[in-house]
């Protein structure tokens, strides 16, 4: 009987690691870009500096890179992007209505561009995050602008990611 659960337990590992690939060998940033600059990000929602924190969050990761050159202005690429929709809403109330839980939900389009301004790579991704609000309004801001950083970090990770840095 020990021997079988070894056996199902060594071809769950088996089927579970397979498809995954280093991206030395995949990815845009790991063959056809080798220095990249970024532009700050369009802001087209009402949330002031959301643009900066997200352009700082994804520069910040292109320095961790080691396969691609961050550079202040690109001769040869340069990534660019769009904050198209930041969206509040309530996940669960009270029984007086009052808001329990809230979240924030951030909708970015990223695209790479060449020297002669032609796009050579896309995406639009969301990502959301929950967070509580407090009856005071200044804790509540507090609150959710800590929320849009969780969310512009993870959409930093996952843009970084899906250009062949991760694996």
């Amino acid at each position: 009987m020990q021997i079988k659960r070894h056996i199902y337990l060594i071809l769950l590992l088996v089927f579970c690691s397979c498809g995954y690939r280093f991206s030395d060998g995949e990815g845009l940033l790991s063959g056809k870009v080798h220095s990249i600059s970024v532009r700050i990000f369009e802001n087209k929602s009402r949330w002031s500096d959301l643009d900066f924190i997200i352009t700082n969050d994804i520069i910040a990761k292109l320095r961790q890179s080691r396969s691609v050159n961050f550079v202040q202005k690109s001769l040869e690429y340069v990534l660019c992007g769009t904050i198209e929709r930041v969206r509040v809403g309530t996940l669960s109330r009270s029984s007086d209505g009052t808001p329990q839980e809230k979240y924030v939900e951030i909708d970015l389009s990223v695209y790479i561009t060449d020297q002669k301004g032609i796009k050579i790579w896309q995406t639009r991704v969301k990502d959301r995050e929950a967070y509580f609000p407090n009856q005071n309004h200044e804790l509540t801001l507090h609150a959710q602008k800590e929320a849009m950083a969780r969310v512009s970090e993870r959409l930093s990770d996952w843009v970084l990611n899906e250009l062949g840095q991760g694996f």
